[in-house]
């Protein structure tokens, strides 16, 4: 960002005239060249992010983080920037810790000397104002400069808190200084800035762990990594995972080697987003973040309206339905039932799955139909379950009796015993049929027109079927 002050209203603000002009003239001088002191290293063109390469020309004001002072006309081939004046210098600012530099020189010399005579400097600052030394060039010290060789310099001992580099010629007295291939890469390197995908059920352990590597060069403090409130963070992973807060990595000759942070989201959570960021700094550094993007979801749930196990009763050779209601929330995937057990084969039923939309199942009528083909009780099992969710489990009872044909009976009539036959009136050729307490038929023959009069031996209670009539009779 860059500020632009206005000196003249600054002044009118701060010191309105008064007759002792002379005092504020001197007072708002100082406050001006501590504005300028303050504001000059944010009033570069910007920071430049990390790594950097750069192997142009003169930049002008058109490089983030690249500031020049008297650059002359670019050379034609890299190195291209060409430092002809004593005085001209390169800044180089940018955000993070620097790793290694390194960078391309060629001196292109006006008279034969053996040596470049002038002085050409590297130089490291924290703060843009105050530099020192991390290279000179001259006849008795650093690198040796040949009449058009192109030297590449590396350096791998820059201090972790500098943020601005410079380059300049600060002694011209033979030639030209020709600089490019500008490249610096990032002190403190991440795999990634973002983990995604933590999660679990609420109520459930913690997420599955993810993790990122980080390491360091150039350091002159330990690396902090500080978690979020929602997730932790270890060197060890599974059994040896130990939520670590904050974690420090300690270097060693300002090295810390490529190593593995492993990420959880934290168990226990209520059900929501869980959008947190891993904070890394060294001390006097710029801080790093790794974004962790997490949901807890809600527990989902089946439900079976009908909390009792349903009785559903028929004859052997013949179907009978019952109705249940089934329906679910925050589901992941649709509801399946499953009909288990000994005598499964007996029921059916409507549907065995019911589609979920946006994790939620109305509502919805099931038809379990139960068909035996023996007399007898038969029992079976509802089992409905959703990922995730708890099963609802439902008992089917099933009870089947010996078809006698009077279940599709639905008059009585009248029927008398007399002397050892039953009697009663009919119609010809209706069908006559009496049955026994257990349903076995006792006989079956053809009414008569009129009164009929059946003689049967049996005791006891009888069942007396004419046509789609029936009645009860004690003999």
């Amino acid at each position: 960002m860059h500020r632009i002050i206005n000196v003249r209203v600054l002044r009118r603000h701060l010191f309105p005239p008064t007759n002792d002009n002379m005092s504020n003239n001197i007072f708002f001088k100082t406050i001006c060249l501590a504005l300028t002191i303050f504001f000059l290293p944010n009033c570069l063109w910007g920071q430049a992010s990390l790594p950097f390469l750069y192997d142009g020309g003169n930049p002008g004001i058109t490089v983030a983080g690249l500031t020049q002072t008297g650059l002359g006309t670019d050379y034609i081939s890299s190195p291209k920037m060409k430092f002809d004046t004593s005085g001209a210098n390169l800044i180089l600012n940018f955000s993070g810790v620097p790793g290694i530099l390194s960078f391309k020189l060629r001196w292109n010399q006006s008279t034969p000397t053996t040596r470049f005579p002038g002085d050409f400097a590297l130089q490291e600052s924290a703060d843009g104002l105050t530099y020192s030394a991390v290279q000179l060039y001259n006849a008795s010290a650093g690198t040796a400069l040949a009449n058009g060789a192109i030297v590449t310099e590396s350096f791998t001992t820059l201090l972790s808190s500098s943020r601005f580099l410079k380059w300049i010629y600060s002694t011209r007295s033979n030639g030209n200084i020709a600089l490019g291939g500008v490249n610096l890469t990032e002190g403190l390197n991440f795999s990634t800035n973002l983990l995604i995908g933590f999660g679990y059920l609420a109520g459930s352990a913690s997420s599955g762990e993810q993790s990122f590597t980080v390491s360091g060069n150039n350091l002159t403090n330990n690396i902090s990594l500080s978690p979020p409130a929602d997730y932790e963070i270890s060197t060890g992973t599974g059994t040896a995972f130990v939520a670590t807060n904050p974690l420090l990595l300690i270097h060693s000759g300002g090295v810390v080697p490529n190593i593995a942070i492993y990420v959880r989201l934290k168990s226990g959570l209520v059900s929501g987003t869980y959008n947190e960021n891993i904070m890394a700094a060294v001390a006097g550094g710029n801080t790093y973040v790794v974004a962790c993007r997490g949901i807890v979801a809600p527990n989902p749930t089946v439900t079976l309206t009908d909390i009792t196990d349903p009785t559903l009763t028929t004859i052997s050779g013949s179907s009978v339905s019952q109705e249940i209601n089934v329906s679910g929330m925050n589901l992941s995937a649709d509801l399946g039932l499953a009909i288990s057990g000994t005598d499964a084969s007996l029921f059916t039923l409507s549907n065995y799955s019911v589609v979920q939309t946006g994790g939620t199942v109305p509502n919805t009528v099931v038809t379990i139909t139960y068909t035996p083909n023996v007399v007898g009780s038969n029992v079976a099992y509802l089992t409905t379950t959703s990922v995730g969710a708890m099963s609802v489990v439902r008992t089917l009872n099933g009870i089947s009796s010996i078809a006698t044909g009077l279940n599709s009976s639905n008059k009585s009539f009248a029927v008398n015993v007399e002397n050892g036959n039953v009697v009663f009136h009919a119609a010809a050729g209706e069908s006559i049929q009496i049955f026994n307490t257990t349903g076995q038929r006792l006989l079956q023959k053809f009414a008569v027109e009129g009164m009929n009069r059946i003689p049967v031996s049996a005791k006891g209670v009888l069942l007396v079927k004419a046509g789609d009539r029936f009645a009860k009779v004690i003999m």
